[in-house]
């Protein structure tokens, strides 16, 4: 007999909270659907759909995980659970007593997400009991947007998105880097963004590659190469400024500082003007298309400005969301229905629900994420604020995720422990000493909390855990108990009994439908960021030192040393490596999880992809097998022509898991064995794309 029950994925895919309906028989999950109590628009895809592959898959752990060779050889031995929870209590009391709580570094991300069954809040509260440790700031998703915003917006930054419904009153979208259809960026967006272009609405889509998105829904396609764009942007401006076109009364209204951003683009203290014709040969498009972008883009009410976080995680990826605020705000587009801030659209809050306290510490030293292997392997004596002895691994795959691979590994194996939870042996769960197998999506009950839009899903424990495996929650209930500190960590509650404290705590109105529908839906669907500020600045100022958008920020320079207002940095460039590598999401896997499935890979297999022009230059041939290298590492991959590149780019795309040979050569087409630790300064924070490599035929 076949059981329906309502379900999310909990995944960090853009999505997150799709309502979704998980079919049971016999004990199996057998397919995944939309809920179709949801509508046509809260929609699910491919990652969630897909997830009874992950469920079934034959080479899940199952069982506690005790290192028994080399670290990184992948040679373990089962374990019960008390073995397991016992050694990682007793080594990690014994490096606490040794070196101090701050020798271990909380390495968790956002493999799982959810009111409770969330790795971030999971860890932190483990990690405040436990009483301290060296955390990572910013992110590899968004880093460079996150440190900048606040010097425009203040804490507006936090509600400066917008709900996906606004999208129907949008007459023209501008997707800057979004590929919104693959990589979704709320659930709604790619089923908006669908409608926009069935009613008729300008949809302009820039990107260094013709994508899904392009392909299904632009109206007009502008091919930037990768870190370009703010040279693109810079240009616009410029239009908007030496046409007339610019909004002058948004411009005084809203912000501060724009007479010195336009003095710097119009040129007229030393430097070039920053006009369509400086651009072109940047960003690879013709002086005459940027100029009719801008004049279009100008003329168009409302425009909505959708930035994607791509352009971000490149050099000087800080610039680029300085800029598409400070392009909303000349437009006269900013804070109304149908346009935007210029912010990313996840910056509104979700529906009141309760969530997973984690209990304050005095401030604890800190790295970028973008250098932890760095902190690792230089410690004090390098710089660093400590000597990192051990790492705990929750919802990461960062020996495969994190830039420079090679130097990922190094750094592991200079650890004296190495604890991770996981539902598959990672190349992270390698390298580690002790391994928790974890529950799957279907093996825990949880709220769901989305990406951008103003509703929650829920699903319940649909399936029992598999074998040995056990939900996170647990899993740190019973370690916290080894460790003297059980009772403070769960409360006296178990999971269920937290997701009902969690309820109680929501605007929920009928907690029973809510776990009967899985969907609750807020009754204001079309908030608009920032708009009281907007409307009335006066009444509603920002909370920056103007009270209004900083377009020039002297606090930036001060805390950074950086123009106070946008500029163009060149990224440096080795000739060696004359190619920009990208590599943006698959739309089959969420980061690195799942791309060890076969089912999954038969879907989207990890070739290089490469325009002809480039192939022929270096006598590649489509199908063939060649080098791809740079200083920092080399993959043996097979490579595809692609004539939707941009000449001088090509595309790898993330998430495949490293498989390093005897000469330590890839094979496996992990595209962070060449990218590096440096990261785009002032935020220090990753930088993925435009990532210069060769590629040759492999003889």
């Amino acid at each position: 007999m076949s059981t329906s029950y309502p379900f999310f994925c909990g995944k960090d895919c853009g999505g997150t909270a799709c309502p979704l309906l998980a079919t049971v028989d016999n004990g199996r999950v057998t397919r995944v659907t939309h809920n179709p109590l949801a509508g046509s628009f809260l929609r699910g895809c491919p990652r969630g759909l897909h997830l009874p592959f992950e469920q079934e898959a034959p080479d899940r752990i199952l069982t506690p995980l005790i290192r028994s060779g080399e670290r990184g050889s992948g040679q373990f031995r089962p374990a019960s659970w008390d073995e397991a929870l016992t050694l990682t209590a007793a080594r990690l009391g014994e490096i606490r007593a040794k070196h101090g709580p701050q020798s271990l570094l909380a390495a968790g991300s956002a493999g799982s997400l959810g009111a409770l069954h969330s790795s971030y809040a999971l860890l932190g509260r483990f990690i405040s009991f436990y009483g301290g440790c060296t955390r990572l700031t910013g992110s590899y998703s968004n880093g460079a947007a996150r440190f900048v915003l606040p010097y425009l917006l203040g804490s507006g930054e936090h509600r400066a998105g917008f709900d996906p419904a606004t999208i129907r009153h949008a007459h023209t979208i501008v997707l800057w880097g979004a590929n919104v259809l693959e990589t979704r960026q709320g659930t709604e967006v790619p089923w908006r963004i669908r409608e926009a272009k069935a009613r008729g609405a300008q949809i302009i889509v820039i990107d260094p590659r013709r994508s899904d998105t392009v392909r299904n829904v632009a109206t007009w396609w502008l091919p930037c190469r990768p870190g370009a764009d703010a040279a693109l942007m810079l240009a616009v401006l410029h239009v908007l400024f030496s046409e007339n076109l610019a909004d002058r009364a948004a411009i005084a209204r809203l912000s501060t500082g724009f007479d010195r951003l336009e003095r710097y683009i119009i040129g007229p203290e030393g430097g070039p003007a920053r006009s369509p014709e400086w651009a072109a040969p940047i960003c690879g498009l013709p002086a005459e298309e940027i100029t009719r972008f801008a004049r279009a883009y100008a003329a168009a009410k409302p425009a909505m400005l959708f930035p994607g976080y791509s352009m971000q995680r490149a050099f000087a990826g800080e610039e680029t969301f300085r800029l598409t605020v400070a392009l909303q705000v000349a437009t006269g587009n900013f804070g109304i229905k149908g346009g935007s801030t210029g912010a990313p659209n996840n910056a509104l809050p979700g529906p009141r629900v309760g969530s997973l306290p984690v209990p304050p510490l005095p401030p604890q030293p800190s790295v970028p994420v973008v250098r932890w292997p760095d902190a690792i392997l230089k410690g004090v004596a390098g710089g660093y604020p400590t000597d990192i002895h051990a790492v705990y691994n929750v919802g990461a795959n960062f020996v495969n995720q994190g830039a420079d691979i090679h130097k990922n590994m190094a750094a592991f194996r200079k650890l004296d422990f190495a604890v991770s939870h996981e539902i598959f042996l990672t190349p992270t769960a390698k390298m580690c000493d002790v391994i928790f197998p974890g529950a799957t999506a279907f093996e825990k009950e949880d709220i769901g909390e989305p990406w951008s839009g103003n509703f929650l899903a829920y699903k319940p424990h649909i399936l029992p855990p598999a074998g040995q495996a056990r939900n996170d929650y647990d899993i740190f209930v019973d370690l916290s108990e080894r460790m003297g500190f059980g009772e403070q960590y769960s409360e006296g509650r178990t999971a269920a009994e937290w997701i009902q404290h969690f309820l109680d705590q929501s605007e929920v109105p009928d907690q029973a439908e809510f776990r009967r529908t899985g969907l609750y839906q807020a009754p204001d669907q079309e908030r608009v960021g920032l708009a009281d500020f907007a409307a009335n600045p006066a009444a509603h100022p920002l909370d920056t030192p103007s009270g209004k958008v900083e377009i020039a920020s002297d606090a930036y320079t001060a805390a950074t040393g950086h123009s106070a207002f946008p500029t163009w940095r060149e990224a440096p460039r080795d000739p060696c490596y004359p190619l920009s590598l990208i590599s943006p999401k698959s739309p089959h896997f969420t980061h690195s999880q799942g791309s060890n499935l076969p089912e999954l890979r038969r879907r989207a297999d990890h070739a290089v992809e490469m325009h002809p022009q480039d192939a022929a230059a270096r006598g590649i041939s489509a199908g063939q097998l060649v080098r791809v290298f740079n200083e920092r590492g080399e993959a043996h991959l097979p490579v595809r022509l692609n004539e939707d590149l941009t000449p001088g780019v090509v595309c790898l795309r993330e998430g495949a898991w490293v498989q390093l040979d005897d000469e330590g050569i890839d094979t496996g087409g992990a595209a962070n064995m060449f990218t590096t630790t440096t990261g785009t300064l002032p935020s220090i924070q990753p930088v993925m794309h435009g990532v210069g490599v060769e590629i040759a035929p492999l003889s």
